[in-house]
Order: structure tokens, then sequence, then C-alpha cells
């Protein structure tokens, strides 16, 4: 399963990367024809935006199952290991809930638009408010699966914060400050 989970998210990351790239080459192509040839291609910028909202969608769903997202954790390292599993495990059914909520909304909205055609490129709207959809599904699963290894205990490092691992590598090493004499 983890393997399947694996490919999946290697296919994300391949997904936003060639739609980046497929934003980026609309929008400098659009720029260099409206530069020179004073036109430019209706769709590319329709499009674009679209590329966007799907790559910003997919890259939080990276982001979302790496832990990349930053969070506040000064609150909860004042509680013992315990104490920070019940409160993360509380976090974790409160976004759950949230990705539910988020996923019937994408669900309606990508229905009620199913008819609807967007301006310049013809395609139907559902396309753009289905990416909400693909969104919330994945990251309920991804939540659930973090919430399991809250509550089993096969999370064992509750809280890890960039900063502490920086600060414990700074005093490992004894970093001078110039300015200090």
């Amino acid at each position: 399963m983890i393997r399947l989970a694996d490919m999946l998210f290697t296919l994300l990351k391949i997904c936003a990367a060639i739609l980046l790239v497929a934003m980026l080459v609309m929008v400098f192509g659009n720029v260099v024809l409206r530069y020179f040839f004073n036109q430019g291609i209706t769709v590319s910028e329709e499009l674009s935006s679209w590329c966007l909202t799907w790559m910003t969608y997919t890259a939080g769903l990276i982001a979302l199952r790496e832990h990349g997202h930053l969070g506040f954790d000064g609150f909860l390292k004042m509680f013992p290991a315990a104490g920070q599993r019940v409160l993360l495990s509380i976090a974790h059914l409160v976004m759950i809930a949230i990705m539910v909520l988020f996923l019937h909304g994408s669900w309606l909205q990508a229905g009620i638009n199913l008819g609807n055609m967007a301006p310049a490129s013809g395609l139907s709207l559902a396309a753009l408010y289905g990416v909400g959809v693909l969104f919330s599904s994945i990251a309920i699963l991804i939540l659930i699966g973090d919430l399991y290894g809250i509550v089993t205990g096969r999370v064992t490092q509750t809280i890890s914060s960039e900063a502490d691992k920086a600060l414990a590598e700074a005093a490992a090493h004894k970093i001078d400050d110039p300015t200090r004499h």
C-alpha cells in the first residue's frame, strides 16, 4: 500500500512540474507575442490560471504528505508526549472534518458547473472545480493515515521543529559571531 502511495505522489510531483512548465510557457509565450506582435493567445491566459490552480492543489497534497506545511508548535510543546498525541489527534480530526466539508462543497460546485463552459477554451468549468474533489479526497486519506500513526504510537517524535533542529546544530558547532569580541 505504501508503495502505491509513493507511486501516486511521484505522479503528482510529475504532474505539478508539467503544470508549472505549461503555465510558464503559456505566460511567457503570451508576453512575447504581445510585446513583439501586439497579439496574444486568449486561451493561454485561461489555461495558465487553470494550471496554477491545479499545480497549487497538487503541491499542497505533496506538502501535506511530507509534513511540509508551516505550523505553530509553541503551545503543543508545553505538554508531555501523551498530551501532544491527544492534541494532534484532535487537530487531525478537525482537519478531516474540514476536508469532508471541502469535498462536499467541491463536489456540489463541480456538479453545478458541469454544463458551464469556460469562455476562451470552451472546456467545462467542472474540470476547474474538480480539483477540489481530488485534493480533499486524497487529503482525507493522508490525514487518516497520519491520525492512525499518532493514535497507535507509530509516530515516535510528535513534534519536530525546524527551529529546534537549527538551534541544536548551531550549538553543536559553536558558531562564532564575528561581531562579538
